[in-house]
Parts: C-alpha cells; sequence; structure tokens
C-alpha cells in the first residue's frame, strides 16, 4: 500500500496548534469516513516506536473526510527546550476504519520553532 500524501508543515513553540486536513481519493473527492477514527502522532525519528506526542483531535465531520488535529500552547512549548532554535518530528495520521484495517494517510516532517 502506497501512502497517499505527504507534507511538511512549521508552527511556532508555544503556538496553539490547529492541522484541518480533508481526506480525498485520487480525484479529490471527499472520503466518506463513517465509523472511523483517526490520530496523528509526532515521533522523533521514523525508526523510533515511540510516541513523542498524539495530537488531540481526529475526524471532524465523516461522510466529507474531515479531520482537524490540535495542540496547545503548553504542548507546543513543551516540545522544544529553550536551548534549541528549532525541533522536528515526523508525523503520522492514521486512519481506522470500522472493519479494524489501518491505513496511513498523511506523513512528513513537523517542525517546532522558538
Amino acid at each position: 500500500m502506497a501512502c497517499i500524501a505527504e507534507d511538511n508543515p512549521c508552527f511556532i513553540a508555544g503556538d496553539d496548534v490547529y492541522y484541518d486536513l480533508t481526506f480525498t481519493d485520487i480525484l479529490g473527492v471527499a472520503k466518506d469516513l463513517t465509523s472511523a477514527t483517526a490520530v496523528m502522532d509526532l515521533r522523533d525519528g521514523v525508526t523510533n516506536a515511540a510516541v513523542a506526542q498524539s495530537m488531540t483531535g481526529g475526524i471532524t465531520t465523516a461522510l466529507s473526510g474531515q479531520m482537524r488535529f490540535t495542540l496547545t500552547d503548553v504542548e507546543s512549548a513543551a516540545l522544544v527546550a529553550r536551548t534549541e532554535v528549532s525541533k522536528s518530528f515526523d508525523f503520522s495520521v492514521k486512519v481506522t476504519y470500522s472493519d479494524a484495517t489501518e491505513q496511513t494517510i498523511l506523513f512528513g516532517k513537523i517542525t517546532f520553532e522558538q
């Protein structure tokens, strides 16, 4: 199975973070995510199985494939040590369907800067 998309967003550590996305098929038609769940996890590295931070949220409008993931200002500030200018994490968005199958629909690097 191929990954659907890749993205590399950047945010300011200490800000509230809102990450919105719509899951569509190759023709741009929104996927119906009724009875599905979605998670967005941040990891220190691709081979690191430990999740550094899970973003709150998930599917907001199932019929139109819409999702929103968030971090509070405190959570985003905690990701970057005061001695660091910025820090990047590998992230993935995974959908679990009602039949328990899973699909990673988005991945990339997410960066937080001071």
